[in-house]
């Protein structure tokens, strides 16, 4: 049993010594953001309002920022999506798409808005998804893979912006 104790102290000091955190990465001193709508430079329109919809989903729900107006923010995050590309990876033997992909790409910038200051900006930042137009159950379509492009997206931005510090 003792020994069993001992184990148990050196695997907390472990865990400890490694630096391990549940905590936000997030830095203190920003609680809240302003997301205005993302700038499409794509010649798709309309993607502009579900992929900012995607980011301020996974900030409020993964963080611990508020999304508030811009009056009241300490920081504010512009996005610009670049370009969506679509391309087949499979075509069955009469030339029909049995499998594509979208790719989103994106550059960031998050700003304090207090002091002006970048806290992080990345660029051409891109994210894939694949769909199968003749999938039996829930057909999918190139809107489909970018609803999930957009969620998978958001979420790679949120880990940028926690690596930024």
């Amino acid at each position: 049993m003792r020994l069993l104790w001992v184990g148990f102290l050196i695997m907390s000091f472990l865990v400890a010594a490694c630096g391990y955190t549940s905590r936000s990465l997030l830095k203190q001193n920003v609680n809240t953001i302003y997301i205005p709508i993302f700038e499409n430079q794509s010649y798709r329109r309309g993607l502009e309002f579900d992929m900012t919809n995607a980011f301020k989903n996974e900030i409020l729900f993964k963080t611990r920022l508020k999304v508030v107006d811009k009056d009241r923010a300490d920081s504010i995050f512009y996005g610009i999506i670049t370009d969506v590309k679509e391309s087949v990876l499979i075509e069955d033997f009469q030339a029909n798409i049995a499998q594509s992909s979208v790719i989103v790409f994106m550059n960031f910038k998050w700003v304090d808005r207090r002091t002006g200051r970048i806290i992080v900006e990345k660029q051409n930042i891109q994210q894939r998804a694949e769909f199968s137009p003749r999938r039996v159950v829930g057909k999918e379509d190139i809107g489909t893979a970018e609803r999930k492009a957009f969620v998978y997206l958001a979420e790679r931005l949120k880990q940028l912006m926690e690596e930024g510090w």
